[in-house]
């Protein structure tokens, strides 16, 4: 272990680190600091958009249980109310609903 080490900084030593090379790497640093500095924000951006979206369709699952319960509660009562008018030989009478959509 120790002496991989020591390989590397031998390698590392060798490579002289002129003025250049140092401004390109600190260059390459800062780039990287600026970008790591961005992440959080747009993290905490996307966790909140999460957060709504995810409310949000609990809230539309929710409305859309409600409407079908409605709906076959609807359908219950046409369907009997057509039974009772063929039963005593009336004209059936279509119903047409219309339903706003949110």
């Amino acid at each position: 272990m120790a002496n991989e080490q020591s390989e590397v900084s031998n390698a590392s030593s060798s490579i002289p680190l002129n003025q250049e090379n140092y401004s390109t790497l600190l260059q390459a640093f800062f780039k990287t600091h600026d970008e790591a500095n961005r992440l959080p924000l747009a993290n905490n951006r996307l966790k909140g958009l999460n957060n709504w979206l995810e409310k949000r369709v609990n809230s539309l699952e929710e409305e859309l249980e409600n409407v079908k319960t409605g709906f076959k509660h609807l359908n219950m009562i046409f369907q009997s109310s057509n039974f009772e008018a063929e039963s005593s030989n009336q004209p059936s009478v279509k119903i047409v609903m219309c339903c706003k959509l949110r």
